[in-house]
């Protein structure tokens, strides 16, 4: 089978390993990660190399990208294409929804770090998000309505950042980049944090790229259906007309 695949950079060591061993031939594009702190651009981006692939002759078309934060909402194919039910990557990188849920389910707001994570950070988190704020269409209306000043602080009231005594960890053997523990778990003292360590499982990751797509890890969207999102931990996203 010919597929396309676009896929966060977050996962570029392991998905690249998969690749080279998959019984398909894939052709893959990797899209920055923190571009899901702008979601609204990352579905323009999206929407985008989605209609591009379409000129190649592909099979089928492998999104590996959750809702992150509504980035993949709405977005339509003009070749049957299948994404993992996910919220965001963390869920990727456990193995499964019910291991992501055993771990996080009673602490879903826990700060938490993979090595493609932390590999992948290219720019302060702090910096990017103050960024990815000033060009939130929602952010703007505020400035407009309210003055900076006043819609910074609606903001922060609307979007209150959560933090928790403990931060994880997901650890996956054989694709850990040198450092990446030890500079998160620097960071987690420095903010008086807990770590846990977590044994991470790329059977989901493997199971995207290789098939077969079941209807409980994985949505499929035909062409003429658009995403939707369920907002639930189960099925997670649906398509609609």
């Amino acid at each position: 089978m010919r597929i396309k695949l676009l896929c966060c950079d977050v996962f570029l060591r392991p998905v690249s390993a998969l690749i080279a061993t998959s019984p398909h031939t894939i052709d893959v594009e990797y899209i920055p990660m923190l571009a899901h702190n702008e979601p609204d651009v990352l579905r323009t981006n999206l929407q985008s190399r989605i209609n591009a692939a379409a000129i190649r002759r592909y099979d089928l078309f492998l999104l590996l990208y959750g809702l992150c934060g509504n980035a993949t909402v709405g977005l339509t194919t003009p070749v049957k294409m299948v994404m993992p039910r996910i919220h965001d990557c963390c869920t990727m990188y456990m193995g499964s929804k019910e291991k992501f849920l055993k771990e996080f389910g009673n602490n879903l707001s826990m700060r938490w770090c993979t090595s493609g994570y932390y590999e992948r950070s290219h720019i302060d988190n702090a910096q990017n998000t103050i960024l990815s704020r000033h060009r939130n269409e929602e952010y703007r209306a505020l400035v407009e309505e309210y003055g900076e000043e006043n819609a910074d602080y609606i903001w922060q009231t609307m979007h209150p950042e959560i933090e928790t005594p403990e931060a994880a960890y997901i650890k996956i053997e054989g694709y850990e980049v040198p450092g990446s523990e030890d500079g998160f778990r620097k960071w987690v003292k420095s903010q008086g944090k807990t770590l846990r360590v977590l044994e991470g499982d790329i059977s989901y990751l493997q199971a995207m790229i290789n098939g077969p797509w079941d209807d409980e890890r994985f949505l499929t969207i035909n062409p003429g259906e658009k995403i939707s999102a369920v907002y639930d931990m189960d099925r997670v996203v649906t398509t609609g007309l």
